[in-house]
């Protein structure tokens, strides 16, 4: 066990009667403190080279720790810019299809009135046309109507009936009796040749 300063501070030496120390004894405490102060000094070198290892490990960890505050920081800095690089970009983007949006929207709506007033035309210009239509058609039915009253008028005149009465004699009559001098009027001799033709007399203006 390793000598202690009080140890060594109270240390008395056994005195021969010459009252001299006992060299041996002084030499054998001696050989114990210097063994002592040996092992002292092995330990306290030892400490410090634990102390100065334990220095420069705590240097590099508070620079390590520095540099990893800085990097945090960088990191934190170049993350905003890229935040707000990215909501610019995003806000950018978002504006530019709004108004893309908006233009489509707006070249559909021209289109779309476009077609409906192209649309609208044609439909009236059809509806004129069949206004039209139905107009030449109602004045082309008058007129068939008056022209086929005036046929049955006619067909109920006295000149209508003398000539159907005048024809019945030379429908029945032969070939040979062309020769011979003709009764028929001449009034309705004209439209008999060699058989009865049906004559259509259409309606003058008056008539109408």
């Amino acid at each position: 066990m390793a000598l202690t300063p009080q140890e060594i501070h109270a240390k008395e030496f056994t005195t021969r009667s010459n009252k001299w120390y006992d060299r041996m004894e002084v030499n054998e405490f001696l050989d114990q403190v210097v063994t002592d102060y040996d092992s002292l000094m092995q330990e306290n070198a030892m400490l410090k080279t634990k102390l100065a290892d334990a220095d420069a490990a705590s240097s590099q960890v508070e620079e390590m720790k520095q540099s990893v505050n800085s990097s945090i920081l960088i990191a934190q800095e170049a993350a905003d810019r890229l935040k707000k690089q990215t909501e610019a970009e995003s806000e950018a983007t978002l504006q530019q299809a709004q108004a893309e949006a908006q233009r489509i929207v707006m070249e559909a709506n021209t289109k779309a009135n476009a077609l409906i007033s192209d649309s609208q035309r044609k439909n009236e210009g059809l509806v004129l046309q069949h206004d039209a239509l139905e107009k030449d058609m109602t004045t082309f039915k008058s007129k068939l109507e008056g022209m086929l009253q005036a046929q049955i008028d006619l067909l109920k005149t006295d000149e209508w009936a003398a000539f159907t009465k005048a024809a019945k004699p030379l429908a029945q009559a032969k070939p040979a009796v062309q020769s011979q001098p003709s009764t028929v009027p001449s009034s309705a001799a004209t439209p008999v040749e060699s058989s009865v033709e049906t004559v259509v007399v259409f309606p003058t203006d008056e008539q109408k």
